[in-house]
């Protein structure tokens, strides 16, 4: 890939012009995904090793960031289906070529919900069994990854500490039903539907234990994976950037209480101005934050446990000062953002929705204070 931030920003006229079709139908359009998928947006981070361009996460997550400054639900599938590519990374090659090779997209959820029972026929492997919610991209996706306990017969399997063992598994589309789950406030276009498999057999080697098996393959971008999840940050902000273009151009156009143009209200300056801070200012932490663990985790400096919490707690306070931000603009227009014509409506939908979402909630904050007081995160991927 040369530039791919230069083709998410090319690409940004085409997804305004698909934003309408993109909330009324609930999913990408065909020919957008065919676009992301011709500019190589899906498959940034699959690994050199395997003839993907792995390209650093500090890049992939800027790209994340102008998708999502015209759109968010557009922004939400290249984050997601970027993201479920690292795992290339945790496979066999054959495996990894089989899910990702001539196109192919992966969604999914790491929530154990599944059932996988060990089995030797017809291979070693699992028989698996699920439902599982929250698989985003899930009307373009070729495969889905859901994660399951682990069965030897009727009991669960136990690690050494008597934990039940955990194994994401791989199952094409042919074999899953997609439920029409994703009924939504915000991020409608994501279709992040149910999704469930009944007594499909998964071979052994297209699955792995989230956070316990390593990488299978050469990079520091396998092993930082905070720096993978920095793009739930680089999303939102990319969200208050569209609200804050939407806001400008709604404030230097038009015209309030005594016909007075809104552009030279003081209190629409002020707006604009704070908003404008809290976004940029959460942005230069994010990226200086993810700057130096990249620079550490690719330099052969210590990889610290502090590096790995400062870029999550980035990526939160991020999706924070960006609902903050879209807040102020969203407010200041009054009714010029409450049309579902206004980009400005769907905006304000849309970020609240993204900050729901548990990676860069309450959660990660106390973990990342856990980390500041010397104690360890107790959440994971950090």
């Amino acid at each position: 890939m040369s530039d791919p931030v230069a083709a998410a920003r090319a690409l940004q006229p085409r997804i305004r012009e698909a934003a309408a079709a993109i909330e009324r139908e609930r999913k990408l359009p065909a020919a957008l995904v065919r676009e992301f998928l011709d500019a190589g947006l899906f498959h940034m981070l699959i690994p050199r090793s395997l003839g993907g361009p792995e390209i650093d996460p500090i890049t992939a997550a800027r790209v994340v960031q102008e998708v999502a400054t015209a759109d968010g639900s557009a922004g939400w599938c290249v984050m997601i289906a970027a993201q479920n590519a690292t795992f290339a990374g945790m496979l066999p090659a054959k495996d990894a070529e089989e899910i990702w090779s001539n196109g192919g997209i992966a969604a999914g959820t790491a929530r154990p919900t599944g059932r996988a029972v060990w089995t030797h026929e017809p291979a070693d492997g699992y028989i698996v069994s699920g439902r599982w919610p929250f698989a985003s991209g899930s009307s373009h996706a070729t495969w889905l990854m859901g994660e399951c306990i682990v069965y030897d017969g009727e009991s669960p399997r136990k690690n050494a500490q008597g934990d039940d063992v955990t194994r994401a598994l791989f199952v094409p589309r042919r074999d899953v039903t997609i439920h029409d789950t994703w009924d939504t406030m915000g991020l409608r276009g994501t279709a992040s539907n149910d999704f469930s498999v009944e007594n499909v057999f998964v071979p052994e080697s297209r699955g792995f234990q989230m956070i316990v098996d390593p990488p299978v393959h050469p990079g520091a971008l396998y092993t930082a994976l905070p720096l993978v999840f920095m793009n739930h940050g680089s999303h939102a902000l990319g969200v208050a950037h569209g609200a804050l273009d939407a806001a400008t151009e709604i404030i230097s156009t038009r015209r309030g209480w005594g016909n007075q143009p809104l552009r030279e209200q003081p209190r629409m300056q002020l707006t604009i101005a704070e908003a404008t801070a809290l976004v940029e200012s959460a942005e230069r932490y994010l990226y200086d934050a993810a700057a130096e663990l990249w620079e550490a985790a690719t330099g052969g400096v210590e990889d610290t446990a502090r590096l790995r919490a400062r870029v999550r707690l980035a990526a939160s306070h991020a999706t924070r000062a960006s609902v903050q931000a879209v807040d102020l603009v969203h407010g200041a227009v009054a009714t010029s953002a409450i049309f579902t014509g206004s980009p400005l409506e769907r905006q304000f939908r849309d970020i609240h929705t993204a900050a729901a979402h548990v990676m860069i909630g309450p959660l990660t904050y106390q973990a990342a204070g856990r980390v500041q007081l010397g104690l360890g995160p107790d959440f994971p991927f950090f």
